[in-house]
């Protein structure tokens, strides 16, 4: 079986050449931007004082975790641009891109946020975290409100442990979490 002549691929869309593409501008201002993004937190992360008696994994941990990550992310993204690795077009996702903006959850997301960070001193953190979860779930069409608040609360205690206990971060409990892990 032959292939169809130039003139019928180039009318028939679904044999047609696919258009050539050509530099990606775009995609190598990103892998530049992830770089030097990378390169600042890594900059930065120097500055972040070290508590004497820190023998564990310390405060510097995280953003020089991060921030190396995200140097080799772009510096790998740009080789991959540089040697003509090209992403797949857009041919489309499961949105519609004339549905109008849903401001009603945009604004109950704001409203969250902004709870979240006037609660975190008054409740406690994980607290503070499930209701917004819950919350901004809901907002975004959770159909029920127990699974949202049960998952946060749970994601949201796993994280303060690790961060309080283990990493000796500070961030408030609340007095019933306090009083709950003060064994550990």
């Amino acid at each position: 079986m032959s292939a169809p002549p130039a003139s019928e691929r180039a009318a028939d869309p679904v044999v047609a050449d696919p258009p050539v593409r050509g530099p990606r501008r775009g995609e190598l201002a990103l892998s530049v931007l992830l770089v030097v993004l990378g390169a600042y937190l890594l900059l930065d992360a120097r500055g972040i004082a070290v508590p004497g008696s820190s023998n564990t994994v310390g405060p510097r941990f995280f953003p020089y975790l991060v921030g190396a990550a995200t140097v080799v992310v772009g510096a790998v993204l740009a080789l991959r641009i540089l040697r003509g690795d090209r992403g797949p077009e857009e041919d489309g996702e499961d949105i519609d891109p004339d549905a109008p903006t849903s401001w009603r959850a945009v604004a109950i997301i704001a409203v969250a946020f902004l709870a979240h960070a006037l609660l975190i001193n008054v409740v406690g953190w994980p607290l503070a975290v499930t209701s917004m979860f819950g919350v901004v779930a809901w907002a975004l069409g959770a159909r029920g409100i127990v699974r949202p608040l049960v998952a946060g609360g749970i994601t949201s205690v796993v994280v303060w442990l690790l961060f309080v206990k283990a990493l000796g971060v500070v961030l408030p409990g609340g007095v019933l979490l306090e009083l709950a892990t003060a064994w550990l």
